[in-house]
């Protein structure tokens, strides 16, 4: 799901505030780095940000995207993941719940909403005397065709995304 130019606005601005009460200034480079990272839609890693960043001109350096996310993390803009080993981030700006599943095959991480699960979760918490308040689900699962890494289709049509 893509975002308005409006909702990007109106993160930034809300970021900005955030980094007035850190004593932090709004850069440029942020201002840029925020926008990019607002309008990816999935989940992307740092180093596809800064790819990003870079083939569009700006001049950002690792260190700083590293530092920008994890601010953005901060201010409840992002969510970071560590899913595989690697730290994965999506936008929580106008994003509806869902889960993941990770293939250990092709490391495709996919979003998906179940309501069955959603009310088991529900179910379970009640049970144990509880509210649900949140919850994350992540499933591990493997492409059908993973003892043959070479013929998943979806590490296929990653690799030619």
């Amino acid at each position: 799901m893509s975002i308005t130019d409006t909702e990007v606005e109106d993160a930034l601005a809300s970021f900005e505030a955030f980094l007035r009460r850190k004593r932090l200034k709004m850069t440029a480079q942020r201002r840029t780095m925020i926008r990019t990272a607002l309008k990816h839609v999935g989940h992307f890693t740092a180093e596809d940000l800064y790819r990003r960043l870079t083939e569009a001109g700006a001049a950002v350096s690792m260190a700083t995207v590293y530092r920008g996310l994890t601010l953005l993390e901060e201010a409840k803009l992002l969510e970071g993941h560590d899913f595989d080993g690697t730290r994965r981030y999506e936008r929580l700006v106008d994003r509806e719940h869902h889960d993941h599943m990770i293939c250990l095959d092709c490391q495709r991480v996919l979003e998906f909403q179940d309501d069955d699960i959603e009310s088991l979760q529900e179910k379970a918490a009640k049970r144990h005397g509880f509210d649900l308040a949140d919850h994350r689900l992540v499933l591990y699962v493997r492409c059908p065709e993973g003892d043959q890494p070479e013929r998943c289709h979806r590490a296929e049509s990653m690799r030619t995304a």
